[in-house]
C-alpha cells in the first residue's frame, strides 16, 4: 500500500462500536459511564409563515433594491420603470 491509502473495517463487519480506537490510543476508556451528563432531546422549534417571511424580507430587500436600479424594473410589481432600459411587452 502506498502513502496516501488506508485500510479500513466496512461498517457492516464492526460489531461493538465500544471496540473501535485510534491507533496508539491508551486502553483507558474515554468516558466513564459514572460521570455521564444525560442531554435532554433537542426541541425543534418552528418558526410561523410570518417570522419566515420576515427573516428573508430582511435578505431580499437589498437583492430587489440593486434589481431595481440596475434594470430599472420592478419585479415585484412585474412593471418597468423610466431609466436606462426601455421594456417592450411580449405577448
Amino acid at each position: 500500500m502506498g502513502r496516501g491509502t488506508r485500510e479500513t473495517t466496512p461498517c457492516s463487519l464492526i460489531r461493538d462500536s465500544g471496540m473501535i480506537s485510534t491507533p496508539g490510543s491508551t486502553t483507558r476508556p474515554s468516558h466513564s459511564n459514572s460521570h455521564r451528563r444525560v442531554q435532554a432531546p433537542a426541541r425543534h422549534i418552528i418558526p410561523s409563515s410570518a417570522e419566515m417571511n420576515e427573516f428573508f424580507s430582511a435578505a431580499e430587500q437589498p437583492q430587489q433594491q440593486a434589481f431595481i436600479d440596475k434594470y430599472n424594473f420592478d419585479p415585484v410589481n412585474d412593471c418597468p420603470l423610466p431609466g436606462r432600459y426601455e421594456w417592450v411587452k411580449l405577448d
